[in-house]
């Protein structure tokens, strides 16, 4: 029988080392680069956070702006001004002016 011949090298320290070496720098800017991303992550989230925050004042500020229209389109309001404003009266009112200046 034939002896298989050793066609591999020996792997010296050296090669090891370097080995190594790039291994340690792969996972250090693995590890950079899923730090900067937790960190706009964290950034985005808040950005997010403020942003539901201001639609849902927004939102407030609308229903208050519909209560509103609703108001001055209302009879109640028409009324209103024309007592105030025009000085008119519902038909069969008296209206009582006092002239007196107290």
């Amino acid at each position: 029988m034939k002896k298989a011949a050793n066609t591999g090298r020996k792997k010296r320290p050296f090669d090891r080392t370097i080995i190594l070496f790039f291994m340690v720098l792969f996972f250090a800017a693995v590890s950079v680069g899923i730090g900067s991303q937790l960190k706009l992550y964290g950034q985005y989230k808040q950005e997010a956070e403020d942003i539901l925050s201001q639609i849902e004042e927004e939102q407030k500020k609308n229903a208050e702006y519909i209560k509103e229209k609703e108001y001055y389109n209302s009879d109640a309001y028409v009324e209103k001004v024309a007592r105030q404003q025009l000085g008119l009266v519902m038909p069969n009112e008296i209206l009582y002016v006092n002239n007196a200046n107290n």
